[in-house]
């Protein structure tokens, strides 16, 4: 029997809508029919059925998590990543794997304490015009060389937190997610859909923040001082990889709706979770983009 090998593996290099999208580690795409049909059996042992909506989404992690704004904001164009093929030369070993008009729909960030944070993002491709589907939306290349590498800036410990004058310490974990309602249509015998958008205002960007301050003042815990707090901004110094600047992340407009205490006999030592909102503020409204940002990383 002939050996055969077609074989692939990894992942390298995506550049999405001219963002690069640096340390990428998993990217998982979906592609199919978002409507099928089967009629009722009607005499025959099994239904009848048609295949309608053709789509191409997915979702990716990588750990160049100052992206975050950039993947939303960003001008639609294409998504371009690379995999080994498995068994072959260098030279041209490579598949190379484009996907048109990604439409980026939700983004967040996690960080956590001495590992490597990561930023993660939602896209739903959008087809040019009526007769596009699968096979237009997501293009496969074979035989290509290596791709250029792409640099991440990694995060990799919180070293201070301050919500307002609250000084807040041993913070273990932050996770952030902006998400955007995503609305689509396919219509007068479009193959897949020719209207994909994205609006903002159907849910309030939201995360968690886990620390392991235990602090008592004026006979409050930390967390409960945080919980009772005004809408100010969280702002966290992060150190980076390989000595390079450390960044600063605030996220504005910052409300804790509840705390949680965990506390376990099997844990070094115990912790609390701060789950969060962000609400706005007519007098200053905040946006993704512009004088008044939603997030900051500087």
């Amino acid at each position: 029997m002939t050996t055969i090998n077609k074989r692939a593996s990894k992942l390298f290099a995506m550049t999405i809508n001219t963002i690069t999208n640096g340390g990428l580690m998993t990217l998982r795409l979906l592609a199919g029919y978002d409507n099928v049909l089967q009629t009722p059996v009607d005499g025959l042992q099994f239904p009848m059925g048609d295949r309608l909506t053709e789509f191409v989404r997915g979702n990716m992690t990588g750990q160049d998590w100052v992206r975050v704004i950039e993947l939303l904001t960003g001008v639609i164009g294409t998504s371009v990543h690379y995999e080994r093929k498995s068994g072959t030369a260098e030279a041209t070993g490579y598949i190379k794997h484009t996907l048109k008009n990604p439409v980026i729909h939700r983004a967040g960030i996690s960080l956590i304490h001495r590992g490597y944070g990561s930023g993660n993002a939602n896209f739903e491709c959008k087809a040019a015009d009526e007769t596009e589907g699968i096979a237009d939306l997501w293009v496969p290349l074979d035989s290509q060389a290596a791709p250029a590498y792409i640099s991440s800036a990694r995060g990799i410990e919180i070293t201070a937190c301050v919500f307002g004058a609250i000084n807040v310490y041993h913070v273990t974990q932050l996770d952030f997610n902006i998400v955007m309602q995503l609305v689509k249509a396919s219509h007068d015998g479009d193959v897949g859909y020719t209207a994909v958008d994205v609006m903002l205002g159907g849910s309030a960007p939201s995360g968690t923040l886990v620390i392991q301050d235990s602090e008592i003042t004026t006979a409050k815990l930390k967390a409960q001082e945080l919980l009772a707090a005004a809408r100010g901004s969280l702002v966290l110094s992060v150190k980076q990889a390989g000595g390079a600047t450390a960044k600063t992340l605030t996220i504005a407009g910052v409300e804790f709706t509840s705390m949680e205490q965990n506390l376990d006999v099997g844990a070094d030592y115990n912790s609390f979770s701060l789950p969060f909102i962000v609400t706005n503020n007519v007098t200053t409204p905040l946006t993704l983009a512009g004088a008044n940002k939603i997030i900051t990383i500087t």
